[in-house]
């Protein structure tokens, strides 16, 4: 009996001893967990991105003279080298009905969300082509595409909820949406035979368009306090093959050129970013 009184009574000590602890707890961060309400909220993030090394093809057509052999159809191909980059964005978005948490861990449960952002960054492409012609009058090119992106998306979320985990949220997320590619200064230059100062888009060197992204999330969410979440994650991206049109090769040193038509293949780049969260309500 004794035995049995006395894990009894241990058992309420160490209990009251874990409600104290926690309450304590709670006081001194001034935060609180998730609460039954909906959650929706603005937030704010940057950080850095690395490429993939992609595919470029460069199409169109040398108007040579007869004696020379006539026109030459260009057709080359080569590889973007990998990038690096910074990016930055915002978001807004909503979780529903997040369980109220209780003092005992009462195992993993998950809140749906939805979510839209935006994130803009820089990405130069840069690399060799080549077109494999019988007539190598115009052979190897050096290219150059400053590009600016501006990817936009709609995400389904998901967070994963245990008391056990304090003011800190896992979760995770899908999305799709497109990326506006817009171009400017692009360069092609010639490497073999070489053609010193001449860009083969010279007539226009810009040209923007649309794509297709889709994209898979991680992070881990940590509640500030009552209003205030910061957040680190990982994302993979997904962007489109993407098409452009730049302007014929017009110099008088020059034979003249059709427009020039420029394929970029599909890219995809791992990112990884910080942010804050405020709740709206």
């Amino acid at each position: 009996m004794f035995t049995f009184f006395s894990k009894h009574h241990l058992s309420a000590i160490l209990a009251v001893l874990l409600l104290n602890v926690i309450s304590h707890s709670l006081e001194a961060g001034e935060c609180c967990y998730p609460s039954t309400c909906t959650r929706c909220y603005v937030g704010a993030f940057g950080g850095g991105l690395y490429s993939n090394s992609t595919h470029m093809t460069q199409t169109g057509t040398v108007f040579f003279l007869e004696a020379a052999g006539g026109p030459l159809a260009v057709n080359a191909r080569g590889h973007a080298h990998r990038s690096s980059s910074g990016f930055g964005g915002v978001q807004l978005g909503c979780a529903w009905s997040q369980p109220s948490c209780c003092v005992e861990c009462s195992g993993w449960n998950v809140t749906p969300g939805a979510e839209v952002e935006g994130y803009w960054f820089c990405d130069k492409k840069r690399g060799n082509l080549n077109n494999p012609a019988e007539r190598q009058l115009e052979g190897d090119f050096s290219n150059s595409f400053p590009m600016n992106v501006g990817v936009y998306l709609f995400n389904g979320m998901f967070t994963l909820n245990n008391c056990c985990l304090g003011n800190y949220s896992p979760y995770g997320g899908v999305g799709i949406g497109a990326a506006r590619l817009s171009i400017r200064n692009a360069k092609s230059t010639q490497l073999s035979p070489f053609e010193a100062g001449i860009n083969h888009f010279n007539s226009g060197t810009s040209d923007s368009t649309w794509a297709f992204v889709a994209q898979i999330k991680a992070g881990l969410r940590y509640q500030v306090c009552e209003r205030f979440h910061l957040f680190a994650e990982y994302r993979f991206l997904y962007i489109d093959s993407s098409k452009y049109i730049f302007g014929a090769t017009n110099y008088p040193t020059h034979a003249p050129t059709s427009t020039w038509n420029v394929n970029i293949k599909d890219i995809y780049y791992n990112a990884f970013s910080v942010g804050l969260q405020f709740d709206l309500y």
